[in-house]
């Protein structure tokens, strides 16, 4: 059960850290499209990579601070690979939310929202599995 318990705290934390990144990508995205007129698809590049940055961080230092990788550049390369991956799945539903509704249109945030929620599992898993396995850190 101690195992158990173990893992469900690193799933609520990986979750309280992404939570913090879809903040951070959040204040990005109706940053640039309220005031710089940008359309949520130019809003997206900059707001995923300051996302991807906090998050890295955070994890790295807090959700799997016992199994990071000693080379951190290593470690920041896959961790932004396969974020990327979890983004297309997230930017796969973001954008057809857009596309369902005029409202995400004009409240882009929801629709970053649920593709969000499409992105965590496949995000932790692989960063649970691959990124910060005991058996593959170097």
């Amino acid at each position: 059960m101690h195992v158990l318990a173990q893992h469900l705290k690193r799933v609520g934390t990986f979750g309280s850290v992404g939570a913090v990144g879809f903040l951070v990508e959040a204040a990005v995205l109706s940053s640039l499209t309220a005031w710089a007129q940008w359309t949520p698809w130019q809003a997206r590049v900059p707001s995923f990579g300051f996302a991807v940055l906090a998050t890295w961080l955070l994890n790295r230092h807090i959700t799997f601070r016992h199994q990071r990788r000693s080379n951190s550049s290593r470690e920041a390369l896959l961790y932004f690979g396969t974020q990327s991956v979890g983004a297309a799945i997230n930017l796969v539903i973001f954008g057809a939310a857009l596309q369902a509704s005029s409202t995400m249109e004009s409240l882009p945030v929801l629709a970053l929202g649920a593709g969000a929620v499409g992105g965590f599992v496949f995000n932790y898993l692989v960063s649970a599995t691959l990124i910060y396995s005991t058996d593959t850190r170097s």
